[in-house]
């Protein structure tokens, strides 16, 4: 009696562990599917066709970073969550003569979000055009490592 009750118990563990094993192997091959994807708006200096114009065009700019898409290369000053700060970089960049355009764009990479999260709370503090330029440029150095791979 008491070893077909130990036999049963034994059968149960193994087939629960398997269908768990199971489980578990297919949400890996499906974690994609599970992502949080959040809205950033990213401020876009300029789009160029050719690497030579954009290296001469972004030697002026303090921060940036850029992207290729289309066969054009869309360059980037900015990187926010919230609206506020937005109004700050634009505000910024207008005094400085250069004018932006706002982009939303879709990012599921939760350790640059959760990054990105954190440095908006800095930017939002920041009062001069060094410490919102300074706080600017670590974001963009961690959109480029996290995201570019560069």
């Amino acid at each position: 009696m008491k070893k077909k009750f130990l036999c049963t118990i034994l059968i149960s563990i193994f087939l629960g562990s398997f269908c768990g094993k199971i489980v578990f192997n297919h949400y890996q091959e499906n974690e994609m599917v599970f992502q949080e994807k959040s809205k950033v708006y990213f401020l876009q200096q300029g789009v160029y066709s050719q690497k030579d114009t954009l290296d001469e065009n972004v030697a002026k700019l303090t921060a940036s970073t850029y992207t290729l898409e289309d066969g054009e290369y869309h360059v980037y000053v900015g990187i926010t969550k919230n609206s506020k700060n937005v109004d700050k970089i634009v505000e910024m960049y207008k005094d400085l003569g250069i004018s932006l355009y706002m982009k939303e764009v879709s990012i599921s990479n939760a350790e640059f979000i959760n990054n990105l999260e954190q440095y908006d709370i800095l930017l939002k503090s920041a009062q001069t055009k060094d410490e919102i330029m300074a706080v600017n440029k670590v974001i963009l150095a961690s959109y480029d490592e996290l995201i570019l791979n560069r």
